[in-house]
């Protein structure tokens, strides 16, 4: 029996539809003719493959077991879910994620450490949520402080020509130990409108949110494992929608 296929066995196929025809012809003369489609769908890109994501436990990740139990779960961060929804996607790049989550810090203490980490870590894109622990502190202007403060942040990536990512924060509570819940609105009302005069593309991580409960961990302030998720389908998308490059066909 011998078989001969157009395109030949081995042909390396250009992205989208090809039809393979094929003949057998045996010993005796009989022939048998098919044909088949193959389909090739081209790898996607991304514009920049290096990560940096800058916050505090909530980018740290830590997971609230009990009202008083937190541990360290980096593997349940939202930067380690987001490094391998990237990864999925864009199999064809090495794509670097750089945690510089640092848990019980505030906003309005850690510029000075986010220009530090630019400088250390070279980043492509930068990925900031930040504020929870701002919002859990006394005062009355702790919103704004902790929004002028990612502001600065936002304006030293920006002057580095670096893609901005800013988050708002998801619903806090019910309960647990978050002191302002009711400060969470006014908090992302701002960073919306802040993002948008600075040029940093808005992560709606509140909207994703859904108002669902099971989302927030016992503490009312660190997400379950499924809100970490949440998280990082949130950057996931916006990173998609603006760093995505179209395919390129031969």
């Amino acid at each position: 029996m011998n078989v001969t296929c157009t395109p030949n066995s081995g042909t390396l196929f250009n992205p989208g539809t090809t039809t393979v025809s094929c003949v057998a012809a045996d010993s005796a003369g009989h022939n048998a003719t098919c044909g088949f489609s193959v389909n090739v769908s081209a790898v996607p890109q991304l514009g920049v493959t290096r990560f940096m994501t800058f916050g505090d436990s909530l980018t740290e990740g830590k997971l609230s077991l009990t009202l008083s139990q937190l541990v360290d779960s980096p593997a349940f961060s939202y930067p380690a879910k987001l490094l391998a929804k990237l990864t999925e996607r864009y199999s064809a790049q090495p794509i670097t994620m750089l945690n510089e989550g640092l848990g019980g810090e505030r906003a309005v203490d850690s510029v000075g450490r986010f220009k530090t980490a630019l400088s250390a870590d070279h980043p492509d894109a930068v990925l900031l949520m930040h504020g929870v622990n701002d919002l859990n502190a006394v005062g009355d202007g702790r919103v704004q402080a902790a929004v002028d403060a990612l502001e600065e942040m936002v304006k030293a990536a920006r002057q580095n020509n670096l893609a901005t990512f800013i988050a708002t924060l998801p619903p806090l509570g019910p309960g647990g130990k978050a002191s302002c819940p009711e400060c969470v609105d006014p908090f992302n009302d701002r960073v919306r409108s802040m993002a948008s005069a600075k040029g940093a593309v808005l992560v709606d991580v509140n909207a994703a949110w859904g108002g669902r409960t099971d989302l927030m961990g016992a503490d009312g302030i660190h997400p379950t494992e499924a809100g970490y998720e949440v998280i990082a389908g949130a950057f996931f998308e916006a990173i998609r929608r603006t760093l995505e490059r179209a395919p390129v066909t031969p």
